[in-house]
């Protein structure tokens, strides 16, 4: 649910802000807002720290980004270093987030020195590696230059030409060749160098006929060289590869050397979130609005937490005046959502969307029903859904996350179990059909395919009429009684339709029932009008009531989206059951036996394996997407702003409240 807010309006001296804003961060439950700007006040925001603060975080970023490269470098050379590679862990999925005590986390400076000292040795690294790096683009762009000369058996720097004689090399065409007799006719001489890619000639001729050769080796395309390097070209090119290859070594022996380093990884990242913190301090200090000698401050907390930050105030050794009060009308509320273990996760599914306005009915324990009941129906096979369980429930074990962290991992297990137990309903198990098996089950998608589709329609009327009956007592509880009655009209047309129908479907259903739906679809159609025509005057009511009738299209264009559930249901088992048959097949051209055997392990392995993951990732999307457009497009507004206590920035750690200590 929703949480009820309570606004802090707090003055005190600017010289104990910062010790507030410690009391705040331990105490963890207020988000400081701006200050309304009070006559003779202005905001003062310390942006000297803030650069300073950044600063070192830039430098923190730099360290971890080196440490993910230097990872790389020497996990692909380890073997042929004979080095053995063990990389620190600090995160991961089977990694659970670090915790901290207030006071170790106040105490995050303490390693510091030892960090940056350690950034300031892995910068003198990397501007090692840039120099070397830099070397081999120029010994690149060498060996570029001369690949065109590598056959030529003369130092570059002897085609000199004389006040009588013009001496040069170059490169010509393929059918260039064909002109090299030419050039000898006109008292050339010509010397042909060639290789696999390129063909080069070195020309002497007088001076006195170099027109008529110049006509000739247009046409041979001659290109000349200009370069002026004392040896030759394939000496020069091996040498430019030797070093390259001698920088490179250099490079890995760089990072090699790096890695020693990187346990620092936990002190860093710790300091990080130090940072991270202490820029957000100073931020919140912003926010305040200052005389010359005191502040007001304004923040929210929750209403169960009022109380213990009340004493917290009370009993701090700081100058205060504070209140803890009500939100007022027209106070933009942050807001808080307080749900159980079970439905928290989806609130990460909900805030995707928008997170819910203050005082809005929060829809999360809606979604994560509907969200667990399609999962189940769209991955559709028990098999898949006890992988997905126990993997995700290792997960979950191993890593023992709090409340609002590994919240796609939570979803996913839950996924799972209900993929379970649509899947023994189904008679689905790793793409094999429980009636082979001489296992009960309700109905086969792959054998009964409209009874998949009426039940996923059948499913998304109960979801979009829950939705509209969500709005209904939502109009009521704002004592909107005429609009909570007019969300009642779905109600009407879908049952009044249903009544209307039932005697063309079934024969032997009395004939009254007809009428009773005609009558429903009329007190449907009327109660819709009027929710067209609320709030409108004059002509614009009519208009209003006729346009609300174009909403039935709209609904049934909505119900229709649910079909994506008898999609993605029939889409996994046809799948899985294509795999078992592939594996099947093959195996029996193979003719059985152990075989045979491997064979079908190895492609039910990989086909399931695939098929899992795939229609894992679809069910999350297309389940997301139901809530989002078909269910919240019956009541939901949204449109909240999260509630963000300070000390909420921190990324690499949590802080454990439970063992902190108080506030000295």
């Amino acid at each position: 649910m929703v949480s009820d807010m309570k606004k802090l309006l707090l003055f005190g001296n600017n010289s104990e802000k910062s010790a507030l804003m410690k009391i705040l961060h331990r105490m963890g439950c207020v988000e400081v807002s701006l200050a309304k700007k009070l006559d003779n006040t202005q905001y003062i925001l310390d942006e000297n720290k803030i650069n300073e603060y950044t600063r070192k975080l830039t430098k923190l970023e730099f360290l971890f980004d080196f440490f993910a490269e230097t990872e790389k470098v020497v996990s692909a050379n380890a073997k042929a270093k004979n080095f053995e590679f063990k990389p620190v862990k600090t995160s991961g999925l089977l990694i659970p987030k670090k915790s901290l005590t207030f006071d170790e986390f106040a105490a995050s400076l303490d390693v510091e020195k030892e960090v940056f000292d350690i950034v300031e040795k892995l910068e003198k690294y990397s501007e090692e590696i840039i120099e070397l790096k830099s070397e081999n683009t120029k010994y690149l762009g060498i060996q570029n230059q001369l690949a065109p000369y590598s056959a030529v058996t003369a130092k570059l720097n002897s085609f000199k030409s004389t006040k009588n004689v013009i001496i040069a090399l170059g490169t010509i065409t393929l059918q260039g060749l064909n002109q090299v007799s030419a050039l000898e006719e006109k008292g050339a001489y010509v010397e042909v160098f060639k290789d696999e890619k390129y063909i080069n000639i070195a020309i002497m001729y007088l001076k006195e006929n170099e027109q008529e050769i110049q006509e000739i080796l247009t046409q041979m395309e001659f290109s000349v060289c200009s370069l002026n390097y004392d040896g030759y070209a394939s000496d020069i090119i091996n040498d430019a590869q030797r070093k390259i290859k001698e920088n490179e070594e250099k490079i890995i022996d760089i990072y090699f050397e790096a890695i020693k380093d990187e346990q620092i990884l936990f002190n860093a990242q710790r300091l990080y979130d130090f940072y991270s913190l202490e820029v957000r301090k100073v931020e919140c200090e912003g926010f305040t609005v200052s005389t010359q000698t005191s502040y007001l401050l304004e923040g929210w907390v929750p209403a169960k937490n009022s109380q213990d930050l009340d004493k917290a105030l009370e009993e701090s050794p700081l100058a205060l005046s504070y209140i803890i009060r009500d939100p007022v009308d027209g106070e933009r509320v942050p807001t808080y959502c307080e749900n159980n273990e079970v439905v928290a996760p989806y609130e990460s599914v909900t805030n995707m969307f928008s997170s819910p306005a203050y005082k809005e009915i929060d829809p999360n324990p809606f979604v994560a029903f509907f969200f667990f009941l399609f999962y189940g129906m769209m991955l559709s096979d028990a098999g898949y859904g006890l992988v997905l369980t126990i993997l995700t429930g290792i997960v979950l074990l191993i890593t023992k996350p709090k409340k609002g962290q590994s919240n796609l991992i939570k979803i996913i297990f839950m996924g799972g179990i209900s993929t379970i137990i649509w899947g023994f309903l189904f008679g689905s198990y790793f793409g094999l059909n429980a009636k082979d098996l001489g296992i009960w089950y309700w109905f086969n998608p792959i054998d009964s395919p409209m009874n998949m589709l009426y039940l996923s329609l059948g499913m998304g009327i109960f979801q979009m009429l829950f939705g509209t009956f969500i709005k209904a007592f939502a109009e009521f509880k704002a004592k909107n009684i005429l609009g909570g009655i007019t969300s009642f009209c779905w109600f009407f047309l879908v049952v009044g339709l249903g009544g209307f129908a039932l005697p063309m479907l079934v024969k032997t259903a009395p004939a009254f029932i007809k009428t009773i739906g005609i009558v429903l679809l009329a007190i449907g159609a009327v109660l819709l009008m009027m929710s067209g025509a609320l709030g409108k005057k004059g002509a614009a009511k009519v208009t209003g009531a006729l346009a609300s009738l174009y909403d039935i299209i709209n609904f049934f264009s909505d119900l229709m989206s649910y079909t994506r559930i008898f999609g993605l249901g029939l889409a996994t088992a046809v799948i899985g059951m294509v795999f078992n048959q592939i594996g099947t097949s093959i195996a029996g051209l193979l003719g059985g036996g152990f075989a045979g055997f491997i064979v079908i392990a190895i492609i039910a392995i990989i086909g399931h394996t695939f098929n899992i993951a795939i229609n894992a990732l679809g069910a999350y999307v297309h389940n997301s997407r139901l809530q989002f457009v078909e269910f919240f497009g019956k009541f939901y507004t949204g449109g909240g702003s999260l509630f963000r206590p300070l000390g909420s920035e921190m990324k690499y750690y949590y802080i454990n409240n439970e063992k902190t200590q108080e506030v000295k």
